[in-house]
């Protein structure tokens, strides 16, 4: 068969899935009312978790689709082969996307096929994708990343850039401040995960409480499923009362404020988390040289601390919303090695101090 359309790498919306397919998805993610019946297999997915597994199965489909291979009468599983895997997966990789990227989609189109078609053999997809990630190299080194407090500092000063144009539209001046405020609450609060910040709803998630402000996230909105929440820093409080009474208004361009998010894109919209994302790297790299992800906030949290603080590095579970201590196990290590060279530095001051006359011992005292 000859091919469709090029495959591009877009997904394929839901609305054009096949109807088995939709019929399929839609049963997974029903609640049943009997209080005896079997969990539905997507039931219980975060919104995010959703989300994605639908955008990589519709990225399958749309290939299936330019490759003559999309069968509409079929059952999921009946187009689904280690030949037609493989051949999706190169054509990921042809569009320019990296391994770990191809990991994921690999994981979550797995997902996905075990949840339309829970009653088939599944097995043996997990020997190919071990396989593509052990391709993968974990780097675990953020050595060069900027400290916590250097990323909130340049969230504070592209506010303040914003507030005291020079040059640029008003336009401009509400997204400087926009990325100002994203890159301080997210140094800030860095328990935040890149959908957790750009899908901040006012009056859902941040609360005005008092004379400040405080953030609180429901457990299917966080990863791990545990409900998190606090007061945000003072310092930020007028500068979110700034943004939602002048710059969030100029974003929205005059349209109906339906969704009440706190971040709008420059077309009058909630921005999405790539978006969002992507803007707090351009601004990091020209900064520091290097992309900050909005996930590398949280090494540099745990990096901060442990250089900064060794003594309480013991927070870090709970800065950064870890549930396994093994998580953070990095960071206590970092920590104790810091803790361990503050110690030697004190020895060799000492014995520095009892080898000196005391009028040079004052001097270096």
């Amino acid at each position: 068969m000859t091919g469709e359309k090029v495959f591009d790498g877009r997904a394929l919306p839901v609305s054009a899935w096949p109807e088995s397919d939709r019929r399929a998805w839609i049963d997974a993610q029903q609640d049943d009312d009997e209080l005896l019946a079997e969990p539905k297999p997507a039931a219980h997915l975060r919104p995010s978790s959703r989300e994605l597994y639908c955008r990589c199965y519709g990225i399958w489909l749309a290939w299936l689709k330019s490759e003559g291979l999309l069968d509409e009468k079929a059952q999921p599983e009946d187009r689904v082969s280690s030949a037609r895997l493989t051949g999706y997966l190169q054509a990921e990789r042809a569009l320019g996307n990296g391994s770990r990227t191809l990991v994921n989609h690999a994981v979550s189109l797995d997902r996905m096929f075990r949840l339309l078609a829970a009653h088939a053999d599944w097995s043996w997809t997990l020997p190919m994708i071990r396989k593509l990630k052990s391709t993968v190299k974990s780097i675990k080194n953020h050595s060069d990343l900027p400290s916590i407090r250097e990323l909130f500092e340049i969230g504070i000063a592209l506010m303040h850039k914003a507030a005291q144009p020079i040059y640029g539209s008003p336009k401009q001046h509400a997204i400087w401040f926009r990325n100002g405020l994203a890159i301080a609450l997210l140094a800030a609060r860095s328990l935040m995960r890149r959908n957790n910040l750009a899908m901040i709803t006012i009056d859902h998630n941040l609360i005005k409480d008092g004379t400040g402000y405080a953030l609180h996230f429901s457990s299917d909105e966080m990863k791990g499923r545990i409900r998190r929440g606090g007061p945000l820093p003072s310092a930020l409080t007028p500068f979110i009362d700034r943004y939602i009474e002048i710059y969030r208004p100029r974003l929205l361009l005059g349209k109906t404020d339906v969704h009440n998010m706190l971040f709008i894109s420059g077309m009058g919209n909630p921005i999405t988390p790539h978006n969002l994302s992507d803007e707090i790297g351009k601004i990091t790299f020209a900064v520091f040289g290097r992309r900050v992800t909005a996930h590398e906030f949280r090494h540099a949290t745990g990096s901060s601390i442990a250089k900064e603080d060794p003594d309480h590095v013991g927070i870090v579970p709970s800065v950064l919303g870890h549930t396994d201590y093994r998580t953070s196990e990095s960071y206590y290590i970092v920590a104790d090695a810091m803790a361990a060279f503050n110690r030697f530095d004190k020895a060799l001051d000492e014995m520095m101090r009892e080898g000196m006359p005391d009028d040079e011992r004052e001097d270096v005292e």
